[in-house]
């Protein structure tokens, strides 16, 4: 009697074993499939994305009157928390020679009593690499730039503006230009 219930019990747990390992090998057919389908879309947004922005470097290049220019949409930009992202920014070139840029921060409404925050220039200033500097072109030479930033993930959502000054001989040259910065929430997947 023994025997017949060692044997039961055998199969029982041979059958539990086959469930188990045949639901792993689903749930994990799902996850590979979940994951490639992120990627592929990622890869596909950075795609779309590098080229928008080339685009639009092109756009400004074949634009005569501008020398110097950030890209973005309409004058804002609206980047990610707590992601590695760069502003585009380009000069183009009417003599050789050194020209001198600066990247000013205005924090327009970046303070909250109420919701515990105040951003000043300095503390919103860390967020970018080489805000100042200047760059050797040719005359008639059309360069495009780029200015790392990294917005903490759990910064504020709050509207400063971003001015380019770019001087060649301690005169300002091509202007002024401004961008308008509103940093989004991160998501889910960064």
């Amino acid at each position: 009697m023994r025997g017949i219930l060692d044997k039961k019990a055998a199969i029982e747990m041979s059958m539990t074993t086959v469930v188990v390992i045949v639901l792993s090998m689903v749930m994990l057919a799902l996850g590979l499939t979940l994951v490639r389908t992120l990627f592929s879309g990622a890869i596909l947004t950075a795609g779309s994305l590098n080229t928008q922005v080339q685009s639009e470097i092109n756009k400004i290049f074949q634009n005569e009157e501008q020398k110097v220019a950030i890209i973005s949409e309409q004058g804002q930009l609206a980047p990610s928390r707590g992601k590695d992202q760069s502003v585009f920014w380009l000069i183009v070139a009417d003599t050789s020679g050194k020209y001198d840029y600066e990247f000013i921060i205005s924090p327009s409404e970046c303070a909250d009593a109420t919701k515990g925050y105040h951003l000043t220039k300095e503390i919103i200033g860390k967020w970018f690499i080489d805000l100042k500097g200047s760059k050797t072109l040719a005359a008639n030479d059309k360069q495009s730039y780029r200015l790392p930033m990294n917005i903490p993930s759990n910064a504020p959502s709050c509207l400063f503006k971003l001015d380019l000054e770019v001087k060649k001989d301690n005169v300002i040259y091509g202007g002024t230009q401004t961008v308008y910065i509103r940093p989004k929430a991160a998501t889910l997947f960064g």
